[in-house]
Parts: C-alpha cells; structure tokens; sequence
C-alpha cells in the first residue's frame, strides 16, 4: 500500500514536470533554424553572426587567433582559450535586442570583422541561427567535401575596385610576405610598387614583432640625400654620415588595422606623388613607425621608377 505522503509527493513532481514542459520547449531547437557556414576570409567583407539568447556560436579560424575584441561587452560575451587556439565562442549575454561588432586578429595578420545580430528572446521562431562559423584562407588547399564550390581563382578579382584599392586587396592575398626586421617594433615587406606618370602607389604589410600593443603612424614617403661632413672624430664620428630628406606629399593611405596585438599583421597601401627627378644619389625611401617610438622608424627603399598601373593590371599580376 502507498503511504499518502509519498503519492503526494509524486502527484506534486509530475504536475512540476508538466509545468516546466512548455518552458523546455521555447528554448529548444525546434524553434529555430541552426546554420553551420563555410566561409573565406576576405578584409573588405563583414559577417553578419545571427544570434540568440541561451545558444552560443563557434567560430573556427585556419589558423591561432592572437586577439579577441567585442565592440559592446555588456551585451555580447566572446571567448577564446589558449588550450583551443584556434576557436573563438560567441554569446548574446542580453535577452534583449542587441547589436554589435566583432574583431578576430590571427597571429599571422589575417583579420575577420562580423557583426553581430540578437534578435531577442521574444523574437518569432524558424529563424535562421549561426551554430558554426569555418574559415579558410582565401585560396587555401583544404580539401572540402565533394559537393563543395570551388574556391574563385585570384583572376576573379573584383573589377570595380581602384587601383589603389586594388593594390591593397592583392597585398591581403600574401601568405607569408618576406619580411624586414628594424630596430623597433615592426617588421615591413614591401610588395608591389605601381605608377601612373609621376602618381605611384605602393603596396604593403606590417606586423608587431614585440610583446605589447602597439599603433602604427601614417606611413611616410621621402627624397634622402646622404651628405658627408668630414670635420669629426672621436665621440662625434657617428655624426660623419648624415641623412637629409625631404618629404613627399601623401596623397592617400589606408591600413586593414593601425593597433596590432603581437604577433599581429596589417596590410597597407600609400599613394604619393613622386618628384619629376632626382640626384644621382638621392633615393626615395618609405618610413613606418609607432606612436611609441616614432623615433625608431623602419625604412624601406622605393624604386624611383616603377611599372605603369596598365601594364601591372595586363600582366595578371
């Protein structure tokens, strides 16, 4: 025979399950539509990353994420571990709508930008929501599925960017350029180096070779002249060889990202005008430094004669 009590607290653990039943229910995944994407990294698009309270997306990148930063952090939670270098986990931490931006740096430079999207727990069902993000460098031998697209050949470049624009684009392409060390902070490459007349344009990279953040300063362009003064000895005869330099007019530069974690890289491009002539001993010379020790500059030589933008665009290149 059962005892009164226990059937009560029987009777009083069903009604609580069926109660609860509903709730369970709001909250599975019957009430959305979960979406695992294959994308490839490119620096001129923004993701949007849909989104939804009590559900937590997974973002995979090819390669170590370096830095993590989320533009609203009391709205959306983002989490990377070194034990998992490659992933980073995103979360509304809101039930509201909510909307912000997110930015993952790898340790060799490439940069994804997402947006992220919350529509809320009281938003309608059935709607798309990101479980798995998977990115691929562009141009990456991964071997995919069989039903996969191909990846677009380098040739489909897009044929409405500028030629400064294009340069830029063309330089996020290189893999691993060949890096210059200086006495500072930074490591350059320099990549291609185009003109139009006496308009030119050069292409090129940058990546934080120290242990701390830093921030790049606008790239400059100069005409140095080495000059010799014979007149020191002794202490002074590190001043025997001078550099004089003038500047050259900048007409446009653009960075992928001016604050670079360590390790990070960014990719740049600069367009000037170039003097009618020089010197026989005068070159053109590109600076770079930091805001921390802009006295420390990383210099890189520049052809003073360079490819026209025709022939450049016609060779493939």
């Amino acid at each position: 025979m059962t005892h009164p009590f226990k059937a009560l607290f029987l009777l009083a653990l069903a009604t609580s399950t069926l109660a609860q039943e509903p709730v369970s229910r709001s909250q599975g995944t019957n009430d959305i539509a979960p979406v695992i994407s294959k994308l490839t990294i490119s620096p001129d698009t923004v993701t949007d990353l849909r989104l939804k309270p009590f559900y937590a997306a997974s973002i995979r990148m090819p390669e170590a994420v370096s830095s993590v930063v989320v533009g609203a952090p009391t709205l959306f939670l983002a989490e990377h571990n070194e034990h998992e270098p490659n992933l980073v986990v995103v979360k509304p931490i809101t039930t509201k709508p909510a909307c912000s931006n997110l930015l993952i740096a790898t340790k060799s430079g490439l940069v994804v930008s997402l947006r992220l999207v919350s529509d809320g727990i009281a938003s309608g069902g059935g709607k798309p929501v990101d479980f798995v993000l998977i990115y691929s460098r562009r141009g990456s031998f991964l071997i995919g599925a069989s039903d996969e697209a191909p990846a677009a050949p380098l040739a489909s470049r897009p044929a409405t960017l500028t030629p400064y624009e294009l340069a830029l684009h063309e330089q996020a392409l290189i893999a691993s350029p060949a890096w210059k060390n200086g006495a500072g902070a930074i490591a350059a490459s320099m990549g291609a180096v185009t003109g139009n007349g006496d308009d030119m344009i050069i292409a090129f990279s940058v990546m934080n070779s120290s242990t701390h953040w830093i921030e790049l300063l606008p790239p400059q362009v100069e005409l140095a002249n080495p000059n010799s003064n014979k007149g020191g000895s002794g202490a002074d005869d590190r001043k025997e060889k001078k550099v004089l330099a003038d500047q050259v007019a900048i007409k446009e530069f653009r960075f992928t990202q001016q604050k670079l974690a360590p390790g990070a890289r960014a990719d740049g491009v600069v367009r000037f005008e170039r003097p009618d002539f020089k010197q026989h001993q005068e070159h053109l010379q590109m600076v770079l430094a930091t805001a921390d020790a802009v006295n420390r500059p990383l210099l890189l030589d520049v052809p003073f004669t360079a490819p026209s933008i025709t022939a450049n665009l016609n060779s493939g290149k």
